[in-house]
């Protein structure tokens, strides 16, 4: 654990958040398990002191909202604390010995004087009596302070209402262990940090690729150090070290996870913490990445918070500032703030420069096939230079603040860092946006940061259980007014949002969008939307910047806008049952954003957007027929426009995939006849790439050959474009080492890095065919 400091009382000085005002605020703690040495000497000396059997230092005079002395002196383990108490022979008042805390006996309370209003108040402590109930009695304070059988310390934290005195009481007999007040982001909240990591790695290395053209995005396997198994019945009791002798507290299977590689598995089940989670100098590697894994099922974590104003709110579900953890099939619902948090640790009394130079913090992260709902703000929040975090697969719906309008479903933003990638992630029935990519300039961080969505789905947001909230809803929030942010959608939807679908709002950065299709209905199953529009980008974009749209559509009945996204000046019918459509700046490449329903598939059955995903986690979007093409429409399918792997980004580190498609050219929007939806393998990352011998090997009909860059190309002879095949990588022995789905003549793979034999299984259109080679 970390040293309390001998001293008491540590006055710290910190900078705001992103999300607070340009101004310094001021924290003080108090650590009341022990008593400062100056105390000692001045307490022995008082006659109004006495020690008992366990060792405390026992007041026994009245006090009336004074504070506590000895010798004459004020105490540095209480100081600038008041306390109210009456006299008694043993004391109402016992500091230190065999307890380490402050007791206060009957009828006692202490003040905190002269509180600002907003600041946070936390507090620690424990009944003395187990067999009894008790609570505290709070003035001047509003939040959750949960009452004690002294069985366990409680935690409460609240905020102050107004500036001036708080005073806080007791019903019985009760210890208190530490006490903060003032900056909320400096005390945190709903739970401790780990434990300090003297050797926390540093490493840099970018940890995921997911440019793998028509490859699966392959996930790193479970590491090779130590292993600790939780359990939803297990005891803390236990060692941890088999599914047999497994832990109860997931925070204590992270506390022991020093090592990199070290795998958590979770047990299937429901876990209740009632305290955040926090992942704190806790980092693996990018080739021995920490697990936060259930494999044989879903471990969802009911944080069971008590509720908390939003803008009272300590409580996330985890709180991620290490980098390099794989969380798979972890489903967190029930915080009283955001579900998973991912940003650097800000140091006590830090600033934005600080932050920026914990480089080792909240990168490289990958959060596979996770659910985040019912949260009382956005289920995933990436802020204070988190960067290189990977979303593959997620879902986040009926998040919901109690004001009923600022719970989003994915948001990388305020001062998120560069790279966060999303793919086949859907955000859905959220209280305000789908994602939100909100900049603001206030803390010290740079904008023209990159986020690169792929794949993505932003549907009904802002409309819970039928019901529209207060909220913004929109899809994609691609920035704000506050600086210039790049935004790039690959083949995303945003589907029947209570207000538009892609919105600029006010960001004058790039926002790229390639094969996207956007939809919105006035009303949807009864609810009357506010003023819904499938894209929206009327504002001037920055020099250096550009908002490009190719390949998209807007569904609707064909030219019944109120502007028209060719010519702002050109204004047209309203529809009665359709949203708007308004791109007047950027340059529109091969889109059309008034496309009639006619021409696509399905068009009212919408939900199936949101249908349960595969055994995989995958998206089952090739099943889906919803605004698909119809078969060979001359509107559609391959009348778009190539868009190559870009570049743009390269000197950030980031990179944006090609738009995969079949035929001649790419279909317009976001699905395209005939490809097979690219999947997410859970655990296949190779480390390392494998090459076959003699850099050639021939089948009767496939034909394997080794490229320069490590890759090999698969051909079919005599294969069609439409053909659809799947590879099967095995060993001599039987063991499936990886499958991939391709279309058309040929492919690009990586074969696993192994020695000796393997043997690829190729079937499809006319072909079943098993091909040897020698890898060396």
């Amino acid at each position: 654990m970390k040293q309390f400091l001998s001293i008491a009382v540590a006055m710290v000085a910190c900078a705001t958040s992103a999300s607070a005002q340009d101004e310094e605020k001021t924290v003080q703690r108090w650590n009341l398990t022990s008593v400062a040495a100056e105390d000692v000497s001045n307490i022995t000396a008082d006659p109004n002191w006495k020690t008992d059997s366990k060792s405390r230092y026992c007041y026994v005079q009245a006090l009336d909202k004074a504070p506590l002395t000895a010798n004459g002196k004020e105490l540095a383990t209480t100081q600038n604390l008041l306390f109210t108490i009456t006299a008694h022979s043993d004391g109402n008042v016992r500091l230190g010995g065999k307890t380490a805390a402050l007791w206060l006996g009957d009828a006692t309370s202490f003040v905190i004087p002269d509180c600002k209003a907003g600041d946070m108040v936390q507090v620690e402590y424990m009944t003395s009596n187990k067999s009894a109930n008790r609570s505290l009695t709070l003035t001047n304070l509003e939040g959750t302070f949960p009452s004690t059988t002294g069985k366990e310390h409680q935690t409460g934290n609240g905020k102050v209402i107004a500036d001036g005195d708080v005073v806080i009481g007791i019903t019985g007999g009760m210890y208190f262990y530490s006490l903060a007040v003032g900056d909320e982001e400096v005390i945190g909240g709903g739970g401790g940090e780990s434990p300090d990591n003297p050797d926390n790695p540093n490493d840099q290395t970018p940890g995921l690729n997911y440019m793998t053209g028509d490859q699966p995005i392959a996930t790193p396997g479970l590491g090779t150090g130590p292993k600790i198994y939780v359990s939803p019945t297990g005891s803390d009791a236990n060692d941890g070290l088999s599914a047999e002798s497994p832990l109860a507290s997931i925070q204590l299977a992270i506390d022991k996870a020093v090592e990199p590689g070290t795998t958590i598995y979770l047990a299937p089940g429901e876990y209740r913490p009632t305290a955040r989670i926090n992942i704190n100098d806790r980092n693996g590697t990018a080739d021995n990445y920490n697990s936060l894994v259930c494999l044989d099922g879903r471990a969802v974590i009911n944080c069971d918070h008590p509720y908390h104003k939003h803008s009272d709110n300590p409580y996330q579900g985890i709180r991620l500032t290490s980098s390099y953890w794989h969380f798979y099939h972890v489903d967190i619902t029930n915080a009283s703030d955001n579900g998973l948090l991912i940003e650097r640790n800000k140091p006590t009394g830090g600033s934005a420069t600080d932050i920026k130079n914990r480089t080792q913090d909240a990168h490289d992260n990958i959060i596979e096939d996770c659910k985040f709902y019912k949260n009382g703000d956005t289920g995933v929040q990436i802020k204070n230079l988190g960067s290189f975090n990977y979303i593959l697969n997620c879902d986040a719906y009926e998040n919901k603040d109690e004001g009923d309008g600022d719970a989003d479903g994915f948001a990388p933003k305020i001062s998120v860092g560069t790279g966060n990638y999303f793919y086949g992630c859907r955000a859905y029935n959220n209280s305000d946006d789908g994602y939100d990519v909100f900049f603001k300039k206030s803390g010290g961080f740079e904008d023209n940061i990159t986020i690169v969505f792929e794949n993505c789905l932003a549907y009904e947001n802002a409309i819970i259980n039928g019901v529209v909230t207060e909220g913004n809803g929109n899809g994609f929030k691609c920035g704000s007014d506050q600086g210039a942010m790049n935004v790039v959608l690959n083949r995303c939807l945003a589907v029947n949002n209570a207000s538009k679908g892609f919105d600029q709002n006010h960001n004058s950065g790039d926002i790229i969008m390639n094969n996207c299709t956007g939809y919105a209905l006035k009303s949807v199953n009864g609810a009357t939307l506010k003023k819904p529009y499938s894209y929206r980008a009327y504002e001037p974009i920055a020099a250096g910047h550009e908002l490009v749209a190719t390949n998209c559509i807007a569904i609707n009945d064909n030219l019944k806008t109120d502007r028209h996204h060719d010519d702002p000046s050109k204004w047209g019918e309203k529809s009665q049952k359709y949203g708007r459509t308004e791109l007047s700046v950027g340059t529109i490449i091969t889109s059309d954003l008034n496309v009639d329903p006619s021409n696509v598939q399905n068009e009212d059955n919408f939900a199936e957007l949101i249908a349960e995903r595969n055994a995989n986690g995958d998206l089952q979007w090739d099943n889906v027929s919803w605004s698909r093409p119809t078969e060979g429409n001359a509107l559609l399918v391959d009348k778009g426009t190539v868009v190559e792997e870009s570049d743009r980004y390269a000197s950030q580190g980031v990179r944006v995939p090609a738009i995969r498609y079949t035929g001649a050219a790419p279909d317009l929007g976001a699905f395209e006849l005939g490809l097979t939806s690219k999947p997410v393998s859970f655990g296949t990352q190779a480390s390392g790439i494998g090459y076959i011998q003699s850099s050639k090997s021939d089948g009767k009909s496939v034909r394997l050959v080794q490229a320069f860059n490590g890759m090999v190309i698969v051909n079919v002879d005599g294969a069609q474009a439409k053909d659809q095949f799947s590879i099967c990588a095995y060993n001599t022995d039987g063991t499936l080492l990886g499958t991939h789905k391709f279309n058309g003549t040929n492919t690009s793979i990586y074969l696993p890095n192994t020695k000796g034999m393997i043997l690829l299984k190729v079937e499809g259109t006319n072909v079943k065919e098993c091909v040897k080679t020698i890898m060396k």
